[in-house]
């Protein structure tokens, strides 16, 4: 497989798991913890999933999303929130997300929605 991943999460514990798991799946996985760190990490490399939290200490993740999806149109974006109300959900699935993952999430999760975006070649949401 072989796929970069960049995770853009405020909470480190929440990006060495998804890491973790990730990795024994045979991603490679870059994480930052700030948006301004995500947004500058795209200028140089474009991972090929990005996993967004919507609530960071320097900005919104929804705000941003429709930036995101302009600038790497092809890139799937998986926000994660803490924060499962429905229309954040909503939100993120209508401004280009592929998947919404709330957490805590689990890792069979986790499995399921990568396998899927494979399965459909990350262009289709899964929800």
């Amino acid at each position: 497989m072989g796929d970069l991943i960049l995770i853009i999460d405020d909470e480190p514990d929440i990006c060495q798991l998804l890491q973790l798991s990730l990795t024994k799946h045979g991603y490679k996985v870059k994480y930052v913890h700030a948006l301004k760190d995500g947004l500058l990490f795209l200028q140089h490399q474009q991972p090929d999933i990005l996993f967004l939290d919507i609530h960071l200490p320097d900005g919104s993740g929804l705000d941003i999303l429709p930036k995101i999806k302009a600038d790497y149109p092809d890139l799937p974006v998986i926000s994660i929130s803490a924060y499962d109300n429905g229309m954040e959900k909503q939100k993120a699935l209508t401004s280009g997300a592929v998947h919404f993952l709330p957490k805590p999430f689990n890792v069979n999760e986790l499995t399921d929605i990568l396998f899927e975006m494979k399965r459909n070649d990350g262009k289709t949401a899964y929800a």
